[in-house]
Formats: structure tokens, sequence, C-alpha cells
């Protein structure tokens, strides 16, 4: 099928899905479509009229491959949906197919060229939102790490190099893991895609890895934290070396 079969089978899906939405003010005569670039894993569009905007999400049929909790997702979307934080939810569905959420308008922040000003925003919104509180389980980074694993070794392949680094870093990230450590809310996927610098100051999008993680996670991942930190730096470069590989199934 052509890019642009696909595209247009989209757009008809996309008004297929509005149709059966609670109406939530968008006037369906003047409807226009964009398909946003940003998303490596799911299709997401803009859709407006002539006075609102919103971001469509289409889900990722391969969802669970990345250990991704979409009801999860949307609780914790729904608790910060008042705090100015990230994008409120507009419409879910209830078998998570889809979401809809307020479209926010700005710039992705570069991390490689952050201003102190903008260091300091990004550093105080983390600390906002990790003293939200949600009832929703400890995340689990060594389950996390061999499901990809396992999930990978069952439809792909995993070279020694890889598989020499897993078995050398799981007994690190057991300890980890068994430490007596509090969680807090984690966006667990702060690139500079998904951080956005608006007039009114800085947004989150893109909260689907989201859960309840390590305090210190957030700030290592966007290099907040300046302290050479060994554990953490294996982590995020063996989980992303994981994530490719499932990507590409």
């Amino acid at each position: 099928m052509s890019g642009v079969n696909l595209i247009m089978n989209s757009y008809n899906y996309i008004k297929e899905i509005l149709n059966d939405c609670p109406d939530f003010g968008l006037d369906m005569r003047n409807i226009k479509f964009k398909k946003l670039t940003s998303g490596k894993t799911n299709q997401s569009f803009l859709i407006e009229d002539d006075l609102k905007k919103y971001v469509l999400r289409l889900n990722s049929k391969k969802s669970h491959n990345y250990n991704i909790d979409r009801q999860r997702e949307l609780k914790i979307l729904n608790s910060i949906k008042d705090k100015s934080i990230g994008p409120k939810v507009v419409y879910c569905d209830q078998e998570y197919n889809f979401l809809i959420t307020e479209f926010i308008k700005g710039t992705p922040l570069s991390l490689d060229k952050i201003s102190c000003q903008d260091n300091k925003y990004l550093n105080d919104m983390i600390d906002k939102y990790q003293k939200i509180k949600i009832n929703i389980p400890k995340f689990n980074y060594l389950e996390h790490f061999k499901k990809y694993e396992i999930f990978i070794s069952k439809n792909s392949y995993i070279d020694l190099r890889l598989l020499k680094k897993l078995d050398n870093f799981y007994p690190y990230l057991e300890d980890f893991q068994n430490q007596d450590w509090k969680p807090v809310l984690c966006h667990h996927d702060l690139s500079s895609l998904n951080i956005i610098k608006t007039n009114n100051g800085l947004r989150i999008i893109d909260w689907e890895y989201s859960a309840y993680g390590h305090a210190d996670f957030d700030k290592k991942y966007t290099r907040l934290s300046k302290t050479k930190d060994n554990f953490f730096d294996d982590l995020f470069g063996i989980l992303d070396e994981l994530w490719f590989l499932i990507n590409d199934i």
C-alpha cells in the first residue's frame, strides 16, 4: 500500500473516531488534519478547526512490546492535568486505541544548548511532578529490562556483545531495584522532543513510559545532574539499545 493510501486510510479512521467521540467543541465542517512527525512509537495527528487545536494519537498495536501500560499513562495524565505540567486529556477510548489531548504550542527544548534559566525551569518542573502522589505500584526496572530481552530473543536476535553487557549489568540492576528507595512520578523519556518551551514556561508531553520510578532517573537522563554516574550511564545506554531492537521488529 502506498504512503498516500496509508495517510488517507488514517484520515478516514480519524474521521470515524471523531464522529464517535463525545462532542468537545470541534467544528466538524471545518476540520483539518496534519500528521505530526516526532512520535517514534505511535502515529499522531494535529486536528483543528478555525478556533481549536488538539493532538490525536493512534496508539501502536505493538504497545505491549515496549511494556507500555496505557491505563497507567491515563491515570498519570489525569493526575497532572490541572498543574501546568503536561497536556490535558480530552478523550481516551475504553480500549486505549487512541488518545486525544490539548495541543501545546511551543518549540522543543534543546538539552544540548540549554540556558541556565531553562535548566532551572526544567529542574523545578521535575521537582514539581515528583511531589504528586498517585496510587500506582513501584516501577520494576529489572523486570522491564528482562521483558525487553525476552521479547527480542523470541522475535529477533541479540548479539553476543549486548548479551554480555546484560549479564554484567543485571547484578547491579537487581541490587538497585532491591534498595529501599521511595518511588516518585517519573517521565522516563525526557528527550528534547518531549519538553516544550511555551510562552508560559515548560510543558512536558508523551507520558507513555511514565511510572512511579526512581527519583534520580529523569534528572540523570536530561543531564541536569552533572555528577558522573556509571550505573545510570549504563542503564540508559543498554535500554536504548534494547528499545531500538524492539522498534525494528
